[in-house]
Protein backbone atom coordinates (compact mmCIF):
# COMPACT_ATOMS: atom_id res chain seq x y z
CA UNK A 1 0.00 0.00 0.00
CA UNK A 2 2.80 2.41 0.86
CA UNK A 3 4.44 2.13 -2.52
CA UNK A 4 1.10 2.76 -4.21
CA UNK A 5 0.49 5.88 -2.14
CA UNK A 6 3.94 7.30 -2.79
CA UNK A 7 3.78 6.48 -6.50
CA UNK A 8 0.48 8.31 -6.82
CA UNK A 9 1.81 11.25 -4.85
CA UNK A 10 4.83 11.45 -7.15
CA UNK A 11 2.53 11.24 -10.15
CA UNK A 12 0.65 14.23 -8.80
CA UNK A 13 3.87 16.12 -8.14
CA UNK A 14 4.96 16.11 -11.77
CA UNK A 15 1.51 16.58 -13.20
CA UNK A 16 1.36 13.18 -14.84
CA UNK A 17 -2.13 12.52 -13.50
CA UNK A 18 -5.11 14.76 -14.09
CA UNK A 19 -7.80 15.51 -11.60
CA UNK A 20 -10.82 13.35 -11.19
CA UNK A 21 -13.04 16.42 -11.35
CA UNK A 22 -12.20 17.11 -15.00
CA UNK A 23 -9.45 19.17 -16.57
CA UNK A 24 -9.93 22.92 -16.63
CA UNK A 25 -8.81 24.78 -19.74
CA UNK A 26 -7.23 27.65 -17.81
CA UNK A 27 -7.84 30.17 -15.10
CA UNK A 28 -9.50 33.44 -16.07
CA UNK A 29 -7.23 36.15 -17.39
CA UNK A 30 -6.37 38.35 -14.46
CA UNK A 31 -4.14 41.16 -13.41
CA UNK A 32 -1.75 38.64 -11.90
CA UNK A 33 1.61 37.60 -13.28
CA UNK A 34 1.74 33.81 -13.01
CA UNK A 35 5.25 33.77 -14.46
CA UNK A 36 6.40 36.07 -11.67
CA UNK A 37 5.01 33.59 -9.15
CA UNK A 38 6.75 30.72 -10.94
CA UNK A 39 10.05 32.60 -11.21
CA UNK A 40 10.00 33.46 -7.52
CA UNK A 41 9.09 29.90 -6.53
CA UNK A 42 11.71 28.35 -8.79
CA UNK A 43 14.56 30.78 -8.09
CA UNK A 44 14.03 31.73 -4.46
CA UNK A 45 12.19 28.77 -2.94
CA UNK A 46 12.83 25.53 -4.84
CA UNK A 47 16.32 26.00 -6.31
CA UNK A 48 17.99 26.95 -2.99
CA UNK A 49 16.43 23.83 -1.47
CA UNK A 50 18.09 21.66 -4.11
CA UNK A 51 21.41 23.43 -3.55
CA UNK A 52 21.09 22.92 0.19
CA UNK A 53 20.48 19.19 -0.06
CA UNK A 54 23.57 18.85 -2.25
CA UNK A 55 25.67 20.81 0.25
CA UNK A 56 24.37 18.92 3.28
CA UNK A 57 24.57 15.48 1.64
CA UNK A 58 28.19 16.15 0.70
CA UNK A 59 29.08 16.44 4.39
CA UNK A 60 27.74 13.00 5.28
CA UNK A 61 30.37 10.71 3.65
CA UNK A 62 33.35 12.28 5.48
CA UNK A 63 31.39 12.13 8.74
CA UNK A 64 30.58 8.46 8.20
CA UNK A 65 34.19 7.78 7.22
CA UNK A 66 35.42 9.35 10.45
CA UNK A 67 33.02 7.24 12.46
CA UNK A 68 33.92 4.02 10.65
CA UNK A 69 37.63 4.73 11.15
CA UNK A 70 37.01 5.42 14.84
CA UNK A 71 35.20 2.08 15.18
CA UNK A 72 38.18 0.41 13.54
CA UNK A 73 40.52 2.09 16.04
CA UNK A 74 38.43 1.12 19.05
CA UNK A 75 39.15 4.22 21.15
CA UNK A 76 35.95 5.10 23.01
CA UNK A 77 36.69 8.84 23.17
CA UNK A 78 37.42 9.03 19.46
CA UNK A 79 34.31 7.00 18.70
CA UNK A 80 32.12 9.34 20.76
CA UNK A 81 33.55 12.43 19.05
CA UNK A 82 33.12 10.94 15.60
CA UNK A 83 29.61 9.81 16.44
CA UNK A 84 28.60 13.33 17.43
CA UNK A 85 29.87 14.61 14.09
CA UNK A 86 28.02 11.88 12.23
CA UNK A 87 24.76 12.61 14.04
CA UNK A 88 24.98 16.29 13.16
CA UNK A 89 25.76 15.66 9.49
CA UNK A 90 23.06 13.01 9.08
CA UNK A 91 20.36 15.09 10.75
CA UNK A 92 21.23 18.15 8.66
CA UNK A 93 21.03 16.13 5.46
CA UNK A 94 17.70 14.57 6.41
CA UNK A 95 16.23 17.95 7.37
CA UNK A 96 17.43 19.40 4.06
CA UNK A 97 15.76 16.56 2.18
CA UNK A 98 12.51 16.99 4.09
CA UNK A 99 12.31 20.47 2.57
CA UNK A 100 12.74 19.05 -0.92
CA UNK A 101 10.24 16.27 -0.27
CA UNK A 102 7.61 18.77 0.85
CA UNK A 103 7.66 20.37 -2.62
CA UNK A 104 8.41 17.38 -4.83
CA UNK A 105 8.21 18.61 -8.38
CA UNK A 106 10.36 18.08 -11.45
CA UNK A 107 13.56 15.99 -11.65
CA UNK A 108 13.26 14.16 -8.31
CA UNK A 109 9.71 13.08 -9.11
CA UNK A 110 10.29 12.02 -12.70
CA UNK A 111 10.65 8.37 -13.77
CA UNK A 112 8.46 7.22 -10.89
CA UNK A 113 10.63 9.06 -8.41
CA UNK A 114 13.85 7.23 -9.31
CA UNK A 115 16.13 10.08 -8.22
CA UNK A 116 14.10 10.69 -5.08
CA UNK A 117 14.43 7.04 -4.08
CA UNK A 118 18.22 7.25 -4.34
CA UNK A 119 18.20 10.10 -1.84
CA UNK A 120 15.33 9.17 0.46
CA UNK A 121 13.10 6.20 -0.25
CA UNK A 122 10.84 6.30 2.82
CA UNK A 123 8.43 4.63 3.40
CA UNK A 124 9.96 1.93 1.19
CA UNK A 125 12.53 0.27 3.44
CA UNK A 126 13.25 -3.47 3.41
CA UNK A 127 15.32 -4.14 6.56
CA UNK A 128 16.04 -7.74 5.63
CA UNK A 129 17.47 -6.67 2.27
CA UNK A 130 19.73 -4.24 4.11
CA UNK A 131 20.78 -6.94 6.57
CA UNK A 132 21.78 -9.25 3.71
CA UNK A 133 23.72 -6.41 2.10
CA UNK A 134 25.62 -5.80 5.35
CA UNK A 135 27.09 -9.31 5.11
CA UNK A 136 27.70 -9.19 1.36
CA UNK A 137 29.33 -5.76 1.45
CA UNK A 138 31.56 -6.66 4.41
CA UNK A 139 32.75 -9.95 2.96
CA UNK A 140 33.24 -8.86 -0.66
CA UNK A 141 33.00 -5.08 -0.91
CA UNK A 142 34.42 -5.04 -4.44
CA UNK A 143 31.48 -7.05 -5.76
CA UNK A 144 28.80 -4.87 -4.14
CA UNK A 145 27.06 -2.86 -6.87
CA UNK A 146 24.77 -0.19 -5.49
CA UNK A 147 23.35 0.58 -8.92
CA UNK A 148 21.55 -2.76 -8.85
CA UNK A 149 19.82 -2.00 -5.56
CA UNK A 150 16.23 -0.81 -5.26
CA UNK A 151 15.37 2.24 -3.18
CA UNK A 152 14.19 0.04 -0.33
CA UNK A 153 17.82 -0.99 0.34
CA UNK A 154 19.60 2.32 -0.21
CA UNK A 155 19.24 6.06 0.44
CA UNK A 156 19.09 7.97 3.71
CA UNK A 157 16.34 5.59 4.84
CA UNK A 158 18.62 2.54 4.77
CA UNK A 159 21.44 4.60 6.27
CA UNK A 160 19.23 5.51 9.21
CA UNK A 161 18.52 1.82 9.78
CA UNK A 162 22.22 0.96 9.63
CA UNK A 163 23.48 3.78 11.83
CA UNK A 164 20.74 4.10 14.42
CA UNK A 165 19.46 0.59 14.97
CA UNK A 166 21.23 -0.71 18.06
CA UNK A 167 19.66 -4.17 17.99
CA UNK A 168 22.32 -6.68 16.82
CA UNK A 169 19.68 -9.05 15.45
CA UNK A 170 18.80 -9.39 11.78
CA UNK A 171 15.21 -8.93 10.59
CA UNK A 172 14.98 -11.80 8.11
CA UNK A 173 12.81 -14.90 8.47
CA UNK A 174 15.94 -16.97 7.79
CA UNK A 175 19.31 -15.79 9.02
CA UNK A 176 21.41 -14.35 6.18
CA UNK A 177 24.40 -16.51 5.35
CA UNK A 178 27.42 -15.22 7.27
CA UNK A 179 25.44 -13.11 9.74
CA UNK A 180 26.58 -14.91 12.89
CA UNK A 181 30.18 -14.77 11.73
CA UNK A 182 30.07 -10.95 11.83
CA UNK A 183 29.75 -11.07 15.64
CA UNK A 184 31.61 -8.08 17.12
CA UNK A 185 32.31 -6.72 13.62
CA UNK A 186 28.61 -5.99 13.01
CA UNK A 187 28.80 -2.24 13.89
CA UNK A 188 31.81 -1.85 11.60
CA UNK A 189 30.10 -3.77 8.82
CA UNK A 190 26.97 -1.66 9.11
CA UNK A 191 29.06 1.49 9.08
CA UNK A 192 30.99 0.55 5.95
CA UNK A 193 27.78 -0.20 4.05
CA UNK A 194 26.35 3.10 5.28
CA UNK A 195 29.41 4.85 3.83
CA UNK A 196 28.76 3.34 0.41
CA UNK A 197 25.14 4.47 0.61
CA UNK A 198 26.21 7.94 1.78
CA UNK A 199 28.44 8.39 -1.26
CA UNK A 200 25.54 7.44 -3.53
CA UNK A 201 23.17 9.85 -1.75
CA UNK A 202 25.72 12.65 -2.19
CA UNK A 203 26.06 11.85 -5.89
CA UNK A 204 22.29 11.74 -6.39
CA UNK A 205 21.86 15.03 -4.52
CA UNK A 206 24.44 16.69 -6.75
CA UNK A 207 22.64 15.28 -9.79
CA UNK A 208 19.36 16.71 -8.52
CA UNK A 209 20.77 20.17 -7.95
CA UNK A 210 22.38 20.06 -11.39
CA UNK A 211 19.04 19.25 -12.98
CA UNK A 212 17.57 22.40 -11.44
CA UNK A 213 20.54 24.75 -11.94
CA UNK A 214 20.95 27.04 -14.94
CA UNK A 215 24.34 25.48 -15.65
CA UNK A 216 22.72 22.05 -15.86
CA UNK A 217 19.20 21.00 -16.77
CA UNK A 218 17.76 24.39 -15.78
CA UNK A 219 14.43 23.07 -14.54
CA UNK A 220 14.12 26.28 -12.51
CA UNK A 221 14.28 28.23 -15.77
CA UNK A 222 11.75 25.93 -17.40
CA UNK A 223 9.29 26.68 -14.63
CA UNK A 224 9.94 30.41 -14.71
CA UNK A 225 9.54 30.62 -18.50
CA UNK A 226 6.47 28.38 -18.75
CA UNK A 227 4.47 29.34 -21.84
CA UNK A 228 7.33 31.53 -23.04
CA UNK A 229 9.64 29.20 -24.92
CA UNK A 230 9.69 26.58 -22.18
CA UNK A 231 8.85 22.90 -22.50
CA UNK A 232 5.91 23.70 -20.20
CA UNK A 233 3.15 24.93 -22.53
CA UNK A 234 1.52 27.51 -20.25
CA UNK A 235 2.12 29.36 -17.04
CA UNK A 236 -1.17 28.11 -15.66
CA UNK A 237 -0.22 24.47 -16.24
CA UNK A 238 3.09 25.10 -14.51
CA UNK A 239 1.28 26.71 -11.57
CA UNK A 240 -0.82 23.55 -11.41
CA UNK A 241 2.35 21.47 -11.18
CA UNK A 242 3.45 23.51 -8.20
CA UNK A 243 0.06 23.30 -6.52
CA UNK A 244 0.03 19.52 -7.05
CA UNK A 245 3.16 19.28 -4.92
CA UNK A 246 1.26 20.87 -2.03
CA UNK A 247 -0.79 17.68 -1.66
CA UNK A 248 2.21 16.00 -0.07
CA UNK A 249 0.89 17.57 3.13
CA UNK A 250 -2.41 15.78 2.68
CA UNK A 251 -1.45 12.28 1.60
CA UNK A 252 1.98 11.97 3.22
CA UNK A 253 2.12 14.30 6.24
CA UNK A 254 -1.51 14.12 7.38
CA UNK A 255 -2.44 10.59 6.37
CA UNK A 256 0.84 8.72 6.73
CA UNK A 257 3.26 10.51 9.03
CA UNK A 258 0.54 11.46 11.49
CA UNK A 259 -2.60 9.48 10.73
CA UNK A 260 -1.22 6.00 10.12
CA UNK A 261 1.57 6.29 12.68
CA UNK A 262 -0.88 7.35 15.39
CA UNK A 263 -3.73 5.08 14.31
CA UNK A 264 -5.94 8.08 13.56
CA UNK A 265 -6.89 6.92 10.07
CA UNK A 266 -7.77 3.49 8.74
CA UNK A 267 -5.15 1.52 6.87
CA UNK A 268 -1.93 1.24 8.83
CA UNK A 269 0.03 -2.00 8.80
CA UNK A 270 -0.81 -2.70 12.45
CA UNK A 271 -4.55 -2.57 11.87
CA UNK A 272 -4.91 -0.22 14.84
CA UNK A 273 -7.30 2.66 15.41
CA UNK A 274 -6.87 5.00 18.34
CA UNK A 275 -3.44 3.67 19.25
CA UNK A 276 0.02 4.05 17.69
CA UNK A 277 1.54 1.85 15.00
CA UNK A 278 5.28 2.22 15.47
CA UNK A 279 6.04 0.42 12.21
CA UNK A 280 4.60 3.42 10.38
CA UNK A 281 6.73 6.05 12.14
CA UNK A 282 9.07 7.91 9.83
CA UNK A 283 12.73 8.01 10.91
CA UNK A 284 11.85 5.75 13.82
CA UNK A 285 15.42 4.62 14.51
CA UNK A 286 16.83 8.14 14.77
CA UNK A 287 13.50 9.38 16.22
CA UNK A 288 13.37 12.42 13.93
CA UNK A 289 9.73 12.29 12.80
CA UNK A 290 8.74 15.40 14.75
CA UNK A 291 11.49 17.40 13.06
CA UNK A 292 10.46 16.09 9.63
CA UNK A 293 6.84 17.16 10.12
CA UNK A 294 7.92 20.62 11.28
CA UNK A 295 10.19 21.08 8.25
CA UNK A 296 7.50 19.84 5.85
CA UNK A 297 4.92 22.32 7.15
CA UNK A 298 7.26 25.33 7.26
CA UNK A 299 8.45 24.64 3.71
CA UNK A 300 4.88 24.40 2.46
CA UNK A 301 4.09 27.74 4.07
CA UNK A 302 7.00 29.32 2.24
CA UNK A 303 5.68 28.08 -1.09
CA UNK A 304 2.08 29.11 -0.39
CA UNK A 305 2.98 32.62 0.76
CA UNK A 306 6.14 33.21 -1.27
CA UNK A 307 7.88 34.15 1.97
CA UNK A 308 10.94 32.25 3.15
CA UNK A 309 11.81 32.85 6.76
CA UNK A 310 15.41 33.12 7.92
CA UNK A 311 14.67 30.31 10.37
CA UNK A 312 14.71 27.92 7.41
CA UNK A 313 18.48 28.11 7.45
CA UNK A 314 18.49 29.98 4.13
CA UNK A 315 18.38 33.71 3.52
CA UNK A 316 14.97 35.32 4.07
CA UNK A 317 13.12 36.38 0.93
CA UNK A 318 9.65 37.47 -0.11
CA UNK A 319 7.79 37.54 -3.39
CA UNK A 320 4.54 36.62 -5.14
CA UNK A 321 2.84 33.55 -3.72
CA UNK A 322 -0.44 31.72 -3.96
CA UNK A 323 -1.94 34.00 -1.33
CA UNK A 324 -1.33 36.88 -3.75
CA UNK A 325 -2.93 34.84 -6.53
CA UNK A 326 -6.02 34.35 -4.36
CA UNK A 327 -6.13 38.09 -3.70
CA UNK A 328 -5.98 38.75 -7.44
CA UNK A 329 -9.04 36.58 -8.07
CA UNK A 330 -10.96 38.41 -5.38
CA UNK A 331 -10.58 35.99 -2.46
CA UNK A 332 -7.98 37.47 -0.10
CA UNK A 333 -9.89 36.02 2.84
CA UNK A 334 -9.18 32.47 1.61
CA UNK A 335 -5.46 33.13 1.42
CA UNK A 336 -5.51 34.65 4.89
CA UNK A 337 -7.54 31.76 6.30
CA UNK A 338 -5.29 29.09 4.76
CA UNK A 339 -2.15 30.83 5.97
CA UNK A 340 -3.64 31.13 9.44
CA UNK A 341 -4.57 27.44 9.44
CA UNK A 342 -1.07 26.51 8.31
CA UNK A 343 0.42 28.68 11.03
CA UNK A 344 -1.78 26.91 13.56
CA UNK A 345 -0.57 23.52 12.33
CA UNK A 346 3.04 24.67 12.54
CA UNK A 347 2.46 25.88 16.09
CA UNK A 348 0.96 22.52 17.04
CA UNK A 349 3.91 20.69 15.47
CA UNK A 350 6.36 22.95 17.31
CA UNK A 351 4.56 22.09 20.55
CA UNK A 352 5.15 18.37 20.06
CA UNK A 353 8.02 16.79 22.00
CA UNK A 354 11.14 16.46 19.85
CA UNK A 355 10.81 12.72 20.33
CA UNK A 356 7.88 11.59 18.18
CA UNK A 357 8.04 8.14 19.74
CA UNK A 358 7.78 9.80 23.13
CA UNK A 359 4.84 11.88 21.92
CA UNK A 360 2.98 8.77 20.78
CA UNK A 361 3.59 7.12 24.14
CA UNK A 362 3.02 10.05 26.47
CA UNK A 363 1.44 12.93 24.50
CA UNK A 364 -0.89 11.11 22.13
CA UNK A 365 -3.48 13.90 22.23
CA UNK A 366 -0.85 16.37 21.01
CA UNK A 367 -0.23 14.22 17.91
CA UNK A 368 -3.98 14.12 17.26
CA UNK A 369 -4.03 17.91 17.59
CA UNK A 370 -1.41 18.28 14.87
CA UNK A 371 -3.36 15.96 12.59
CA UNK A 372 -6.56 17.95 13.20
CA UNK A 373 -4.79 21.24 12.50
CA UNK A 374 -3.24 19.98 9.26
CA UNK A 375 -6.63 18.64 8.17
CA UNK A 376 -8.14 22.09 8.68
CA UNK A 377 -5.68 23.42 6.11
CA UNK A 378 -6.05 20.54 3.65
CA UNK A 379 -9.85 20.78 3.69
CA UNK A 380 -9.57 24.18 1.99
CA UNK A 381 -6.63 23.07 -0.14
CA UNK A 382 -8.72 20.30 -1.69
CA UNK A 383 -11.80 22.42 -2.29
CA UNK A 384 -11.94 26.22 -2.33
CA UNK A 385 -8.28 26.70 -3.23
CA UNK A 386 -8.55 24.61 -6.38
CA UNK A 387 -11.95 25.96 -7.36
CA UNK A 388 -11.06 29.62 -6.99
CA UNK A 389 -7.77 29.29 -8.89
CA UNK A 390 -9.23 26.88 -11.49
CA UNK A 391 -6.62 24.24 -10.69
CA UNK A 392 -6.97 20.47 -11.08
CA UNK A 393 -6.97 18.08 -8.17
CA UNK A 394 -4.55 15.13 -8.25
CA UNK A 395 -6.22 11.77 -8.85
CA UNK A 396 -5.19 10.31 -5.51
CA UNK A 397 -6.89 13.16 -3.68
CA UNK A 398 -10.00 13.32 -5.83
CA UNK A 399 -11.42 10.18 -4.22
CA UNK A 400 -10.34 11.15 -0.69
CA UNK A 401 -13.39 12.31 1.22
CA UNK A 402 -11.85 12.60 4.68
Amino acid sequence: MFRRVVAVALCAAIGACSGGGGTRSDAPELNFDRNALLAHFATNIALPIQADIEAKAALVPPAVTAYCDALDGGNTTTIATARAGLDGAFRSAVDAWERADALLIGPAAMSNGALRDRIYAWPALAPCDVDRDVVAHWNTPSSYDITTKLGRARSLSAMEYLLYRADPMHTCAIEPAGWSALAADLPRARCRLALTLANDVAAASAELHGAWAQSGGDYAGELARAGQGSSLPSAHEAVNLVSNSFFFVDRIVKDMKLGEAAGIVVGNSCGTMGSPCLREVELQYADRATFAIRVNLVTLREAVTGTRMASSGLAATDGPGFDDFLTAVGHPELGESMTSDLDAAIAKANALPDSFLGALANNYAAVVDVHTAVKQFTNDLKTQFLTVLALDIPDDVASDND
